[in-house]
């Protein structure tokens, strides 16, 4: 059988035996959703070595056994190793992740080594973390292989890791946020991981155990006492893990346990396997006291606000409601609005005159005041602790912060927007972090960084960022839909039409339903269902179901706090 054929053979066997727990979604982007609620796995039946297989097929025959090793600890895997590659092989350092649609090919080379190679979607690092891949990205590796003291051929060297396709991998992966906690240790902060569903309890424990990714480190910080160590597996027993830790968990103070355990039970329930949790402290049950239940994205239930005849408003029941009269503001052509989510204070911001300045108000007095003139501003964010983000788009460098009412502000160094030009800002709902689409060198970015606070909450430090939605391009908005979510507007390649996306932080991207092409800006709540879309035409859609409807017409920005 020709080795394209084998893999169409294989893959099809593989959408038969998934179709019963969901396929991706459809669109230009394809997704890599991992079930939360699925406890299953795939299993296929893979064959050792054919009696004198040529080396093309027995790299062929490797990379099937190695897509069903999960199921096997890699057992028949290992047997078309040979010598120290068979010993020494680590299959779950790097997981390449490449299309359903594709099959990944082999040749052979000059040199006798067969080249496997298929496009690339992402992959996965021993430690959990995904990296989506540029949509130009190729996965390419070389097998050498000699024949064993019985004549027959063998890898002798292999690059570490496995090829999976998105199916599989989405079947065999539990998306898994590691749960941190905001620097007010009242919110919990989302740090994205896949690991293997049969491991997927003990993964996960000694990852939250680890600590935070590098880039996150500044702007979470975890109870769990430095040295605590995992004794053993996390049992799974009727839906109760079993947690047992190292004695230093003894010297963490009652409300430091509490939150441990929310941290604990949180990042486990992300499988639907387990239900509840039962902490033990060298087979011992510890004594944690009262239950500290924290959000995973700290949000209320709020109107949408909107810029109507050059103020703002709220709307409800397709009807505005005026947040503030005009004293003075419809003079300064007010855009881009940015709420508060303290409703009761009744603080806005937006920008004036062309985008050159920051304008700071409060519905409740009527007050108003101009908190940064500049250049050509950014559209403004609010954050949960009630500060004002925004930035040059041109930028040097710096990130702009105010907190109105306090006169309160600060010019954050950012060394990696030196030179950028910024498209958008949109701080994260718990407060840690910030995601920021620019364009760098000529190429259009959408990165997320940690946000350091002091103990009051003012923002002190961005950390070093990371670049999400490496499949996208061109993208101009970005707005967070969940714990490790944002929705975005943008491109799949050059010259394509814009639409929307879901954009996962350390994870993969999909495509969402968008009203028309003539979307310019976007606004969300809770989640991808709570997104409002303005467009040209100056009409606000929002989301009704599987479909859109017109909530206003005539209004030129739209904003939910944030």
């Amino acid at each position: 059988m020709k080795p394209n054929r084998l893999w169409a053979v294989c893959l099809a066997a593989l959408v038969v035996l998934a179709g019963c727990v969901g396929l991706p979604r459809s669109g230009r982007v394809n997704s890599v959703s991992p079930s939360k609620t699925s406890s299953g796995a795939i299993g296929f039946a893979v064959q050792p070595p054919a009696r004198n297989a040529t080396p093309q097929q027995i790299v062929e025959g490797f990379l099937l056994a190695s897509r069903a090793g999960l199921d096997d600890d890699f057992a028949v895997a290992r047997q078309y190793l040979y010598g120290d590659a068979a010993a020494n092989w680590k299959p779950l350092a790097r997981v390449r992740v490449y299309p359903d649609s594709q099959d990944v090919s082999t040749t052979v080379t000059e040199s006798g080594a067969v080249r496997a190679s298929v496009a690339s979607r992402g992959t996965l690092s021993s430690h959990g973390t995904y990296t989506e891949t540029a949509n130009s990205a190729v996965l390419t590796t070389e097998f050498s292989l000699a024949k064993n003291a019985d004549g027959q051929w063998r890898i002798v060297s292999l690059d570490d890791g496995v090829f999976l396709s998105e199916n599989a991998f989405s079947q065999q992966f539990i998306e898994t946020p590691l749960y941190f906690l905001a620097p007010d240790s009242n919110a919990l902060v989302a740090d994205l991981r896949y690991y293997p569903r049969r491991t997927f309890a003990t993964s996960a424990m000694n990852g939250l155990l680890a600590g935070p990714s590098e880039w996150l480190a500044s702007g979470v910080h975890t109870a769990v006492p430095t040295g605590t160590k995992l004794l053993k597996s996390v049992d799974v027993v009727d839906g109760e893990a079993t947690v047992d830790l190292s004695s230093v968990v003894l010297a963490a103070s009652a409300k430091e346990r509490a939150a441990l355990l929310e941290q604990i039970t949180r990042t486990l329930k992300a499988s639907s396997s387990v239900r509840s949790v039962v902490l033990k402290v060298e087979g011992a049950d510890l004594n944690v006291g009262s239950i500290q239940s924290l959000p995973t994205y700290p949000y209320g239930s709020y109107p949408v606000s909107v810029i109507s005849g050059g103020l703002p408003a709220n709307v409800s029941d397709n009807r505005i409601t005026p947040l503030m009269g005009d004293a003075g503001l419809k003079a300064h052509g007010l855009s881009n609005l940015a709420i508060s989510y303290q409703a009761s204070r009744g603080r806005l911001a937006a920008l004036g005159r062309g985008g050159t300045e920051l304008i700071g108000m409060d519905s409740g007095s009527g007050s108003w005041q101009v908190l940064h003139s500049g250049k050509s501003l950014v559209q403004p964010s609010y954050d949960r602790y009630g500060w004002v983000w925004s930035a040059e788009r041109d930028n040097a460098g710096k990130i702009l912060v105010f907190k109105p009412g306090e006169n309160a502000s600060a010019h954050l160094d950012v060394s990696w927007l030196n030179g950028a030009k910024i498209r958008d800002v949109s701080v994260s709902r718990d407060g840690s972090r910030m995601v920021v689409v620019c364009e760098i060198g000529g190429e259009v970015t959408i990165r997320v960084a940690a946000i350091a606070r002091d103990g009051a909450g003012r923002p002190t430090q961005i950390g070093d960022s990371i670049i999400i939605g490496q499949h996208l391009s061109d993208v101009t908005a970005a707005e967070w839909i969940g714990p490790s979510t944002v929705a975005v507007l943008g491109k799949t390649a050059l010259g394509g039409e814009r639409a929307m996306f879901s954009v996962k932080i350390s994870g993969p991207t999909e495509r969402l339903a968008a009203p028309y092409e003539g979307t310019v800006s976007i606004t969300a709540g809770h989640d991808e269902d709570s997104i409002v879309a303005l467009t040209d035409k100056k009409t606000a859609y929002a989301r009704d179901g599987g479909a859109w409807r017109a909530i206003v017409n005539d209004v030129t920005s739209v904003a939910y706090p944030g």
